[in-house]
């Protein structure tokens, strides 16, 4: 009669099964507690961004505020009413300017006129996100801006006109 074998000790050892066990179950409740955070990062994210922008915006036209005083005041005014350039605080510039148009006027200049070209790319003292703080300060102007029809010639948002172009008070 043949000899009966004995039994092979089993390959892994019970504790080692429940120790593996522990790990998964870990592994599971921590998968379970990042998609969560993720979720609820989801959530907050749009308002984290909104206050950020509101955030960035509310230095942007501080700090173009200052630059606007250092470098363009002197000809557009100082609260950019025109002088001897054209008036910026006025609703027939501000209006139907865009800030891309707005930042390529400020970074290249005007050709033949007296407006320098202010960013680096075109020998400039600016970066472009100081030209870019700069339209955002223009354009915090904008929901106060008077109506000025003759804003290509300056000096006309200090007196707030809201006539149309050509009407002369004096006129009998």
């Amino acid at each position: 009669m043949p000899r009966e074998r004995p039994a092979p000790p089993p390959f892994e050892p019970e504790g080692l099964e429940r120790s593996l066990d522990r790990y998964l179950v870990w592994g599971l409740v921590f998968m379970v507690v990042l998609t969560a955070g993720f979720v609820a990062y989801r959530v907050r994210e749009p308002e984290l961004r909104k206050e950020a922008l509101a955030s960035q915006e509310t230095s942007y036209r501080s700090i173009g505020r200052r630059l606007y005083v250092a470098s363009c005041s002197e000809c557009h005014g100082k609260n950019a009413e025109g002088g001897d350039s054209p008036t910026l605080n006025a609703k027939e510039f501000l209006e139907p300017t865009t800030d891309e148009q707005m930042r390529l006027l400020i970074s290249g200049g005007v050709t033949g006129s007296d407006m320098p070209a202010w960013s680096l790319d075109f020998g400039g003292p600016m970066t472009d996100e100081q030209v870019r703080q700069i339209v955002t300060y223009l354009r915090s102007l904008e929901p106060d801006a008077p109506s000025v029809p003759g804003w290509r010639e300056g000096g006309g948002a200090a007196a707030g006109h809201d006539e149309p172009a050509g009407h002369d008070e004096h006129a009998g």
